[in-house]
């Protein structure tokens, strides 16, 4: 008869066996529920996509980074900040589009796109709060009208990055009176350019504007504060609300989205169980916040190292009509208890682009499938580029993502269009203008436009016109 040291032994191995055995399922099931994507041979060589009818094949812009002399916002007074942006650089003139508007939307037709997406810049439009500028607004409905002309459809961003000083001084996405103004702003934009703009965004990149300006505080407003930063995330989040109201009361024809950036996080072991429910909840808090807080009409958000956000929001629910993914990266995810929030991100190990960022079109197939999987809206890449001033992997990369999203198209998600980051070289932020994502290069001396690697393979997957 076994001893009883022999008795407790068996039942060790048997408890050690069944625990592994139960941890390598749920490993499984992990890997089930989140498999890595896998984009098709064809993808590494030249292809010719066959786009659905109206599919929009298009280029992208801020009106900060490319207009030049906005002088009204946050960001006008950050940048004179020392330190503040590489290189010592300003937006200045930027790419002085503002007064080439003519001629972008003659490089445009060259590219052989067929929308534009831009954003109307706010502090130019109301410089001084309740004051409008008329001859600002006639300036963007002009614009409008030609780019409609050239066969371009709009996609017109209400808020992206910049608040009118006025408002920045009252605390910017944190002050209590911020979603009303900014539906205000959203009600005289659906009167004056309305009849011309059908796509609306309202807010873009509403996570990277809280991460940027509260969490690490290299952007405005500076600071480091999570507590705040929550408080700015729900400041967007009603912003955007108040601005889908006021967007379909005052244009029955809006098609409204917004959007957001969004990494492809895989755990950088996946047999550990840990780092794969750690990367779930960072890619649930980073990618998908905003836009459950949306679906489900409450304000939530959760994540490592952050206050908890749950409160009811009904003016939210059915606030989209379209969901908008700015995708440029794969990050890797590490369980690191002596890291903030007990977790370490890093680039993927795969090629890096001048933003030390990895280039891994694969993700993008996977977050079309995961927001298709969640929403069932339809979807839009809002912004997809690459920093890469020697212009050697742009051409590969404008094919690669191109044949992601029409790997996602054939396999049944309703995606309505693509728009590249970005038209021509530009004010890149905190960077300055040290990373170029231009489909055209920038000499910021004379601001002449010349083709950059990348235009050609754009221009051949272009849908017919």
């Amino acid at each position: 008869m076994p001893s009883n040291t022999v008795k407790w032994f068996r039942r060790l191995t048997f408890t050690f066996v069944g625990l592994a055995g139960v941890y390598a399922l749920a490993c499984a099931w992990f890997q089930l529920r989140h498999p890595r994507p896998v984009l098709a041979l064809a993808s590494k060589t030249a292809f010719a996509p066959a786009w659905p009818k109206g599919f929009l094949w298009g280029t992208a812009t801020a009106a900060h980074q490319v207009e030049g002399g906005n002088v009204f916002n946050d960001w006008a007074r950050f940048e004179r900040l020392p330190g503040k942006i590489a290189h010592g650089d300003t937006s200045g003139v930027a790419a002085g589009h503002w007064d080439k508007v003519a001629e972008d939307i003659g490089l445009m037709k060259q590219l052989g796109a067929n929308a534009y997406r831009f954003s109307i810049e706010w502090s130019r439009l109301e410089p001084t709060e309740g004051t409008w500028d008329d001859t600002a607004w006639q300036h963007y409905a002009d614009e409008i009208a030609q780019l409609r002309a050239a066969g371009q459809e709009p996609v017109v961003t209400l808020l992206h990055f910049t608040f009118p000083a006025w408002l920045a001084a009252r605390g910017g996405a944190t002050a209590p009176d911020f979603p009303q103004r900014f539906g205000r702003f959203a009600a005289e934009a659906a009167r004056r350019l309305g009849p011309q703009v059908r796509w609306w965004c309202t807010v873009n990149e509403p996570q990277v504007q809280m991460y940027q300006g509260y969490v690490i505080g290299v952007w405005p407003p500076g600071v480091k504060d999570n507590a705040l930063a929550v408080k700015a995330f729900e400041g967007l989040l009603k912003a955007h609300g108040a601005a889908a109201i006021a967007l379909r009361k005052g244009d029955s024809d809006a098609y409204i989205g917004l959007a957001s950036n969004m990494v492809y996080f895989e755990p950088a072991n996946p047999w550990n169980l840990l780092e794969q429910v750690v990367t779930n909840v960072v890619s649930n808090g980073f990618n998908w916040s905003f836009y459950e807080s949306i679906i489900n009409g409450r304000l939530l958000f959760s994540m490592p190292g952050f206050p908890t956000l749950d409160a009811p929001a009904p003016e939210l629910k059915g606030s989209i009509d379209w969901v908008g993914i700015n995708y440029y990266r794969r990050n890797l995810v590490r369980f690191a208890p002596g890291a903030p929030g007990m977790v370490d991100i890093s680039a993927g190990p795969g090629t890096l682009s001048d933003a030390k960022v990895e280039i891994y079109p694969e993700g993008l197939l996977a977050l079309l499938r995961d927001g298709w999987k969640r929403y069932h809206l339809p979807i839009a890449i809002t912004e997809n580029g690459v920093a890469d001033s020697a212009g050697i992997h742009r051409p590969m990369f404008v094919r690669q993502h191109a044949y992601a999203v029409k790997q996602a198209i054939d396999e049944g998600i309703d995606v309505r269009g693509a728009f590249h980051w970005t038209l021509m070289d530009n004010f890149e932020w905190a960077e300055g203008y040290g990373w170029r994502f231009g489909l055209y290069r920038l000499d910021r001396a004379t601001l002449a436009r010349t083709a950059a690697a990348g235009g050609e393979e754009f221009k051949r997957l272009a849908p017919p016109r």
